[in-house]
């Protein structure tokens, strides 16, 4: 009781086990013999709902005061969590709180070891195959079978959350992680799966050889999954299984979410402070990771405002650097790209061209002379902005010391407000960061525009937009 109180308060979902096992002890209720087995049954049922309820009512004060209100609050936003997140899905762009119905079922069969999926869905099918049998049988002693029980156990423990996922849609984000818990009882019905694989044969050499073979094939299958997160590591948290599209290079992470917490920002920082020979870098490094480097590593950084940034560090984490029908800026070089199966999912980058291979920074001085040749489109607040083919692009000539501590921003406006997802039409536009370089005194960005038509762009800095350039067709 208490164990599935702390539960309930980690995730609420823990009342689904909370109302089995209640489910469980009725029927133990219902099957006892005697009135003194069904006072001993009532008893400790009792006993488990009182601590199961009073670990809860302790351990989260947000109950205390107004309990009956609290806990209808508590379902109330359950049910349609105020959740506003976006999340890249498939290749689209959703609201978390309103997720196609299949998101936790799509992110679990991808994200699991195959063997598991598979043993876990046989494990599903065995149970249902031995519950049919009982209910043709009789409801009689084979139903007080303990492997049949627990695995009616596990089931729902599985099925029920999923089912409540469907029907009531409550907002979640970031793949299926407020779901993990689905991940014990979906392994525990696996092994219920090798169970039955095990009793298929009658005694004997038969049965040893069909259970020695099941357990052989899910020790490779594990052992083959655990051989790939070695691979990757230290970004196992990024394993997707045979399912997902790995092998096309940059896939993956434009159909899903990938490093949202930006966890391999710490490997960004190290590869930094190896390459970088200067005694202080000039960064923006959050506390957390701050509190990761060693304390030399931490003596390094400096965030002085006064100048710009010496290297830039762009995760997966923000989902409008990945998506298709925004455009990507063409600025600044990279200089290291993270990959896992084949996607950039961290990329170090500089807005100094000093830093660079001096072929790169030619190729920026050659693009800069090529869409700066004609006359510029807009100029204002210092800038200068031009269109070339299929890119903007724009200068500040006057670029003082620290011009480029912050990132431009840009609104593109289309033409056609259907070219906007549903969740950005009522704005009328689209609005990202580009990140610009600095050389010979001038400050410069550029970016791809889509491929269609464009109404006008808006372009600053500092939250403050300093130039409208009407585009027209």
């Amino acid at each position: 009781g208490a164990a599935a109180g702390l539960l309930v308060n980690l995730r609420v979902m823990g009342v689904v086990l909370f109302a089995v096992v209640l489910v469980f002890r009725a029927w133990a209720w219902f099957r006892a013999e005697g009135g003194a087995a069904r006072r001993r049954v009532a008893a400790t049922t009792g006993a488990f709902a009182l601590w199961g309820v009073l670990v809860l009512f302790i351990s989260l004060p947000y109950f205390w005061g107004d309990p009956a209100g609290r806990l209808s609050e508590y379902w109330t936003v359950l049910a349609d969590h105020p959740v506003a997140q976006r999340e890249l899905f498939r290749g689209q762009v959703f609201f978390s709180a309103a997720l196609p119905w299949d998101y936790v079922l799509h992110w679990f069969a991808i994200s699991q070891p195959p063997v598991t999926l598979l043993l876990g869905l046989l494990g599903l099918g065995a149970l249902g195959l031995a519950a049919g049998g009982v209910v043709r049988r009789g409801a009689g002693a084979a139903w007080g079978a303990t492997e049949l029980r627990f695995g009616v156990l596990l089931a729902t423990c599985f099925v029920l959350p999923v089912a409540a996922f469907i029907l009531l849609r409550p907002g979640t984000r970031d793949d299926w992680r407020h779901f993990y818990f689905l991940h014990g009882p979906f392994c525990l019905l696996a092994t219920f799966a090798l169970l039955w694989l095990r009793q298929l044969s009658a005694q004997g050499w038969r049965r040893g050889l069909l259970g020695g073979a099941a357990g052989a094939l899910t020790a490779a299958g594990l052992g083959a999954a655990a051989m790939e997160m070695a691979q990757i590591h230290p970004n196992q948290h990024l394993y997707f299984n045979f399912l997902a599209d790995r092998k096309t290079p940059e896939r993956l992470r434009e159909q899903y979410e990938m490093d949202y917490w930006n966890m391999m920002l710490r490997q960004g920082y190290e590869h930094i402070l190896q390459q970088e020979s200067a005694s202080i870098i000039n960064m923006k490094v959050p506390v957390q990771h701050m509190q990761i480097l060693p304390p030399a590593a931490r003596s390094r950084f400096t965030h002085d405002r006064s100048r710009d940034l010496d290297f830039y560090l762009s995760g997966s984490g923000n989902t409008s650097t990945k998506l298709s029908f925004l455009p990507k800026g063409l600025f600044p070089p990279v200089l290291h790209r993270f990959k896992v199966y084949n996607n950039t999912v961290l990329t170090v980058s500089t807005p100094d061209l000093s830093r660079v291979d001096p072929a790169m920074a030619d190729e920026y001085r050659a693009l800069h002379r090529t869409a700066t040749a004609g006359a510029p489109a807009a100029r204002a607040g210092g800038y200068e902005v031009h269109r070339h083919g299929s890119r903007l692009a724009w200068v500040k000539e006057a670029c003082e010391p620290g011009a480029l501590k912050r990132e431009f921003r840009l609104r593109l406006y289309p033409a056609n407000a259907d070219r906007l997802p549903d969740h950005l039409r009522k704005q009328g536009y689209f609005e990202f960061s580009v990140r610009g370089v600095r050389f010979d005194g001038k400050c410069m960005g550029a970016t791809r525009l889509p491929n269609f038509a464009l109404a006008r762009v808006r372009l600053g800095q500092k939250g403050k937009w300093e130039v409208e350039v009407p585009l027209g067709n």
